[in-house]
This record gives structure tokens, C-alpha cells and sequence, in this order.
């Protein structure tokens, strides 16, 4: 999808596609191309000659590696330098002619671009909160083995607070995300025009995307400061670790991006009472501690978001969109204590009283190491 000129603007793409009486031929350029010179088979937006300018013209193709003489279908200038990710090759792709096969409607190619986008940004969710993972497994054997001032750091007051945290934002995340994959594949077989269903699954998707590279980015970096100053080299894992989860917030959309989407996804959901409602469900109807005023915050703040003019709408969207998600971890973790008990139930109130009543964890906390989960 990602053209030098256009990026995340898929309306700029000027790569074309004709068809020759037997196969579509792509001619211009990829920019940044995953699993370039890897794949058997890439899928990419072109745009059909005597199509429309903007994203509503672009059609889907599936490009094999080879043509049908078995030759090479398509050219990787150069591969990338990257930060992180090097196990998956990203590279520059030139299309001279290339081969190609249309995928379904040329005029909605731009509709399977954004399902595809839907399972990459939710695939993107998992992998934040696996980076996640795998560096709280580095810090809790630091944290177990590791002396200081007569005692386990375990043991000291701050690093519980810092497992806490650890603790309440892995659980939350991963919540959200496996709800959020539930909720797509109940709706993944439709077509345009979209149902209410549909969208709320889509508003899922920008919730998870979003607020899971938020914590994958934090947390790899406290898992750093966890481990002091090896945490910053290289012969110790949590640097590289950091570095892989400083991508989560930029594939498959910015924040900006999906601050944007969920601002398009939200206007189409109708009563805004009726959104909230689903999102907190299992904090309505129940005792929840602090459950009440953080679902008349959120109402608030969407209600007023909906009403702004579009440019201001759009400067607060990502504000409104963290509190959102945020609603809808502490919301996932409430109904997953219905199943799978107690401990979820208290995460879900730390979450609620941490990031959606702006106070530090309380101190009980401290002593109760069951939230944890993994000690």
C-alpha cells in the first residue's frame, strides 16, 4: 500500500493497473513493502486505468513472486535499514509490468484494503502485548534473582508498584484485544454498506491498535529502567525488546491515523448512549467502584467530541479515543472475572481507578501479589 508520495494517504497512490486481455499489469512503485523479496505472494493497491482519483478508486491485486515464464514478477531496489523488525525484510518494490490478479470489485478495492487493514491492526494489538510479555518474563526473573539493600527487588515496595502497573496495563491490553477479535469475527463476512455491528467491531480494532502499542512501548521501556544499566545493552535482550515494540505504535497506521479512523468509525454508530452502553456493559447494573463516574466521563466527553466542528473534532480524537479504550479495558476486564475470576475483577478496579480516575494505585496493592498472576 505505502507509496513514497502518499504513506498512510492512500488517495496519492499513483501506482496503475491495465488489463492486457488476460492478466492486470502494475506499473510504479512501493515504498515500504513487508516481506519483500520473502513472499510468494504480495497483495496491492493499484489504481485501474479511467478510475477515480482518491482512495474510492484504487483497486486490490495479488501479486505472485514469479510470472507465469517463471521469471522474476517484480524488482526489491533496496531493503531497508531498520531500527528493529530485521526478521521481517521491508523494501522498496518497483512494478514494471508486473503481473497481477484483481481481487474481487475493482470499485472496492479500497473496502478490502481496510479489512485487510482491520486483521493486520488487530494481528499488530497481539504482537504489542507478546513484546510486552516477553519482557515482563526477562524482569521477573531479574527481579526474583537480583539482590539489593538486603532484599529480592521483588520485595521492595516500588518495584511491586512498577509489577503492578506491569500487571494491570498487560491484562487490560490483552483484554481489549481478544474482545476486539471476537467482536471482527462476528462481522467479517459483510459487504458494503455496513452494518452498526460492523462498525462497532472497526471501532474496536482503532481502540486496540492504538492503546496496546501504548502500553507495549512503556512497559519494554520500564522493563529497561527495571533492569538498570544492562538493561541497556546489548548482550541483554530488553534493549532489543524495547526497540521491537517502538514499532507497534507506526504499522498499520499512526496514532494519528487511527485517532482519525475512530472519528469516522464513531460518527456512524448512531446514539451515542447506545455506543457506551455496549462498551461498559459490564460495569452497568453493579457495584463497581469508580464504575459509574468513569462511564458518565466517557459518555461526556464522546457526546461533545460528536458535536465539535471537524477540525476541532479532530484535535481531540486521540485524547477521546485513549479514554475510550481505557473504559473499554477496565469493561473487558470486569467481564472476564465473570469466567475466570477474582483476580480480574481487582485488575479491572485498578485499571478503572489508575486511568480513568487519574489516581495512583492504592496501597492495598502493595500486599496483594495475586494480581500479579505469574509469581
Amino acid at each position: 500500500m505505502t507509496e513514497v508520495q502518499g504513506g498512510s494517504d492512500l488517495g496519492a497512490n499513483q501506482t496503475t493497473a491495465r488489463f492486457d486481455g488476460e492478466v492486470w499489469r502494475l506499473s510504479g512503485d512501493k515504498y515500504f513493502a513487508s516481506g519483500a523479496g520473502l513472499t510468494d505472494y504480495a497483495i496491492a493497491t493499484a489504481r485501474p486505468e479511467g478510475a477515480p482519483s482518491g482512495p474510492k478508486g484504487l483497486a486490490l491485486f495479488l501479486v505472485p513472486r514469479l510470472r507465469k515464464d517463471r521469471s522474476l514478477n517484480f524488482h526489491v531496489r533496496r531493503l531497508k535499514d531498520k531500527s528493529a523488525t530485521r526478521a521481517v525484510p521491508s523494501g522498496e518494490v518497483e512494478f514494471v509490468d508486473t503481473e497481477a490478479f484483481l481481487i474481487g470489485d475493482k470499485h472496492l478495492g479500497i473496502y478490502y484494503t481496510l479489512e485487510n487493514l482491520t486483521v493486520s491492526r488487530l494481528a499488530n494489538a497481539a504482537g504489542a502485548m507478546g513484546i510486552a510479555q516477553k519482557a515482563l518474563l526477562e524482569v521477573m526473573h531479574r527481579v526474583r534473582h537480583r539482590r539489593s539493600f538486603g532484599h529480592a527487588l521483588r520485595d521492595h515496595a516500588l518495584i511491586r508498584r512498577d509489577l503492578t502497573d506491569f500487571a494491570v496495563r498487560h491484562a487490560g491490553g490483552l483484554a481489549l484485544t481478544f474482545q476486539a477479535v471476537d467482536l471482527f469475527d462476528q462481522a467479517w463476512h459483510e459487504r458494503p454498506p455496513y452494518s452498526p455491528k460492523y462498525h462497532l467491531a472497526r471501532l474496536y480494532t482503532h481502540l486496540a491498535k492504538t492503546r496496546t502499542a501504548d502500553h507495549a512501548a512503556h512497559l519494554t521501556a520500564m522493563a529497561m529502567e527495571l533492569f538498570g544499566g544492562l538493561g541497556f545493552l546489548e548482550e541483554y535482550a530488553i534493549a532489543r525488546w524495547h526497540r521491537e515494540a517502538l514499532i507497534t505504535p507506526i504499522w498499520e497506521g499512526p496514532s494519528n491515523i487511527q485517532a482519525l479512523d475512530f472519528l469516522e468509525t464513531l460518527m456512524k454508530l448512531g446514539n451515542v448512549d447506545d455506543v457506551i452502553d455496549r462498551i461498559a456493559a459490564p460495569l452497568l447494573g453493579r457495584d463497581v467502584p469508580g464504575g459509574g463516574d468513569a462511564v458518565k466521563r466517557v459518555r461526556q466527553e464522546v457526546t461533545a467530541l460528536r458535536a465539535l466542528p471537524r477540525p476541532e473534532a479532530e484535535w481531540q480524537s486521540k485524547s477521546v479515543l485513549r479514554t475510550v479504550a481505557d473504559l473499554a479495558q477496565a469493561a473487558s476486564l470486569y467481564r472476564l472475572a465473570e469466567t475466570a475470576g477474582e483476580r480480574y475483577e481487582k485488575l479491572g478496579h485498578l485499571y478503572l481507578y489508575h486511568f480513568l480516575g487519574g489516581q495512583e494505585y492504592p496501597s492495598w496493592a502493595l500486599y496483594d501479589s495475586s494480581i500479579w498472576g505469574w509469581m
